[in-house]
């Protein structure tokens, strides 16, 4: 409050001495230039007040006219300025304050200049140091006291302190004082006296708007620099904590900034990448073709596309990548921006989920299969069963009605007996594929030689082989070992085997049976040229319920269970069965190696059965 007082009281001093100065027309334009310039302030780079041109117009009444004049002239001027304030902040203190404290700021300042310059200064203005130490001080002093009183105030209403204030408002603000004076000095060393003093204000007003707006573009000029800086400062610290991998380039496409994701994906470190060719850094090459070299910035920007990275430890990493190019206002190329991430999480979740897919296609088409299956197993069944039932029941009533003669008994027993027999072996097929499915299914191991069950087998389907007309021919290498095996399970076998051949050799055909002792097994072939195995079929031929015609009105009767029971029993030997075809209509074959002394099935018991008689 002290401080309006004793401006207010300058003031109203400095009025008598006015009226001889408002008559000179240099007065009147430096009032003029005054409000006007007031009107155009802006703010110092760093700086959280604004200033004006003013100051200059001021100072120079000072030197010029004195202390009251130019006292008078601040008031006019501020209390013109704080009449831009907000309707909030108009307070009359603070408009009273605003007019009265740089005036006493101009009185002081003024009064020092007054001192320290020579007597007839202003009778005869002179260069030199004469001049230029009392203008420095009017500038210090001025400065110092002006913004000294106004942050004073700044401080009482913000409750912070008075150094704190001063520095962040208006330390920066000394650049415009000292203009100010200079500009003063340089007009009162052309000017003179007398009533020249107007027209080299006029002459050199164009000078000062000149020197000022030059000095508000310089200082437009670093507050873009300084706002571009810090968005600069802004991107960088934004790009350094996303986790996407960001890669930078000038327009010659040399590295200019690597975020520290890139650094992790690439390999390279930010110092090392700069300068650096964007496709030496950054290295890739097609997934799928694995071209190296590739230059992903040939295709055009903003396109999503998958690589592998290779980095220079030759390591590699599947990243997802994208790049565009920057440009500035007026359409230049000012370089690429590149942003990749790291997809091999991605990448293995996908391989997984299609892992997942393809399992579940496979389940499903196993499960649809394997109901086809079933449908198809038990109408074969049923088939199997019912065709010698039907036989059974016919006879029977037949036998019954009692008109058969002995002839007719004889051939109604034969067919009671192998339609009875019939069913005997599908239900035994069944029996032993439900053994082996449980592992129940036991062998009777002894001292066995390969060729009894052989002809075994052979003995019981004779009169097959005999009602087809067909050939068999039987080869057995001389001094054939004896191996441990469950003999009555072999006749099985090579029963199987040897009754599919007679079911799918036509009349008139071929089967060669032939034993041999091959790398510690006995080697059993049973071959014939009869229909053969189609090749799409031959992988599942020894597959449970598996038929090549696998609708019940297929030509040859069986449930599909004989060659799975064949492979079980060969395997539990230890040994190995294959079937071989070269096609439709041109045989099959099927060869049982069974090991001569398979490990863990020794057995000391000898099988004593007598050989079969072989035809």
């Amino acid at each position: 409050m002290a401080i309006a007082v004793a401006g207010a009281a300058t003031i109203v001093h400095s009025l008598p001495g006015l009226p001889p100065v408002v008559v000179d027309r240099s007065y009147l334009l430096l009032v003029g230039l005054t409000v006007a310039s007031g009107l155009a302030n802006f703010r110092m780079l760093g700086a959280r007040f604004t200033f004006s041109v003013s100051d200059s117009f001021t100072m120079t009444a000072a030197v010029l006219f004195g202390p009251a004049a130019a006292t008078v002239l601040v008031a006019f001027d501020a209390f013109t300025m704080s009449l831009r304030l907000t309707r909030e902040n108009r307070t009359a203190s603070r408009l009273f304050y605003n007019a009265t404290a740089p005036a006493l700021a101009m009185w002081i300042a003024a009064r020092a200049f007054d001192a320290l310059a020579p007597v007839a200064f202003r009778a005869r203005p002179t260069p030199g140091a004469q001049l230029v130490i009392p203008l420095m001080v009017f500038a210090a002093l001025y400065f110092v006291l002006n913004s000294g009183f106004i942050a004073m105030a700044v401080a009482g209403e913000q409750h912070e302190s008075l150094p704190h204030v001063w520095a962040a408002y208006f330390a920066k603000l000394w650049f415009t004082f000292f203009v100010g004076a200079s500009v003063a000095g340089l007009l009162v060393l052309l000017a003179g006296v007398g009533s020249g003093n107007s027209m080299v204000i006029v002459l050199l007003l164009p000078v000062v708007i000149v020197l000022y707006a030059a000095a508000h573009g310089a200082v437009e000029q670093l507050r873009e620099r300084r706002e571009h800086l810090a968005e600069r400062e802004l991107f960088a610290t934004a790009l350094g904590s996303t986790a996407d991998a960001v890669l930078l380039t000038d327009p010659d496409r040399r590295v200019t900034f690597m975020n520290p994701a890139a650094e992790r994906l690439t390999g390279w470190s930010d110092e090392a990448a700069r300068g650096r060719a964007d496709i030496d850094v950054f290295r890739v090459c097609d997934p799928t073709t694995r071209e190296p070299k590739l230059d992903a910035a040939a295709r055009e920007g903003a396109v999503i596309a998958d690589y592998i990275l290779v980095r220079p430890d030759r390591t590699e990493c599947a990243i997802e990548e994208m790049h565009a190019p920057i440009r500035d206002e007026s359409g230049q190329l000012r370089g690429l921006v590149w942003t990749f991430r790291d997809i091999a999480e991605r990448k293995a979740i996908e391989a997984k989920r299609e892992a997942l897919l393809l399992m579940e296609q496979e389940a499903h088409a196993a499960a649809v299969t394997a109901n086809r299956m079933k449908d198809e197993f038990l109408a074969a069944v049923s088939h199997e069963l019912r065709t010698p039932a039907t036989s059974i029941l016919g006879w029977a009533r037949l036998l019954r009605g009692g008109r058969l003669d002995e002839q007719g008994v004889k051939k109604a027993l034969d067919a009671l007996e192998r339609s009875a027999h019939a069913q005997a072996t599908v239900l035994n097929d069944l029996v032993d594929t439900s053994r082996i499915v449980r592992g129940a299914l036991r062998l009777e191991l002894r001292r066995t030689a390969v060729m009894t069950p052989v002809g075994e087998a052979i003995e019981t389907l004779e009169p097959a082989i005999k009602a087809k007309e067909l050939r068999l021919g039987v080869t057995v290498e001389n001094a054939l070992p004896i191996i441990d095996a469950d003999p009555d399970r072999l006749r099985q076998v090579f029963w199987n085997l040897l009754s599919n051949a007679i079911k799918f050799t036509p009349a008139g055909g071929r089967i060669d049976v032939s034993a041999r002792h091959e790398d510690n097994h006995v080697v059993v072939d049973v071959r014939d040229n009869g229909q053969g195995i189609d090749s799409s079929f031959l992988p599942f031929v020894f597959d449970k319920f598996r038929q090549a015609d696998g609708s019940y009105t297929r030509v040859h009767g069986g449930l599909g269970l004989g060659l799975t029971i064949v492979r079980y029993v060969v395997e539990s030997h230890g040994g190995a069965v294959e079937a071989l075809s070269e096609g439709v209509g041109r045989g099959a074959r099927f060869t049982v190696r069974l090991p001569i002394t398979p490990p863990g099935l020794q057995s000391d018991q000898i099988d004593d059965s007598p050989a079969a008689r072989l035809p």
